[in-house]
């Protein structure tokens, strides 16, 4: 799997919140300070984490954009639901 970077201005707490109310059928778990995101299989799609990388943004987002085989593309869609869902709060990386 290959995941893509967007780095957020929200904080972790608010972009989560407005994720998990965006986009039906994801299961999350906190690891370490990450935020992982799963469909009901258990695929990783997203990872939310804080960040100081950027100027601007307080939150970095994760998220898969390619799979290793056709019949998981279900999850890159999913994926891309996720990044829809705070696109509004993005900044420049």
């Amino acid at each position: 799997m290959t995941f893509a970077t967007a780095y957020l201005e929200i904080e972790k707490e608010d972009a989560h919140e407005h994720i998990m109310e965006s986009v039906e059928g994801l299961r999350s778990k906190t690891v370490d300070d990450s935020i992982e995101y799963r469909n009901a299989s258990g695929m990783l799609l997203a990872i939310l984490s804080e960040t100081d990388d950027v100027s601007g943004a307080n939150t970095k987002l994760r998220y898969q954009i390619s799979v290793i085989a056709p019949f998981l593309a279900h999850g890159r869609v999913k994926a891309e639901e996720i990044r829809a869902a705070v696109d509004e709060y993005r900044v420049e990386g």
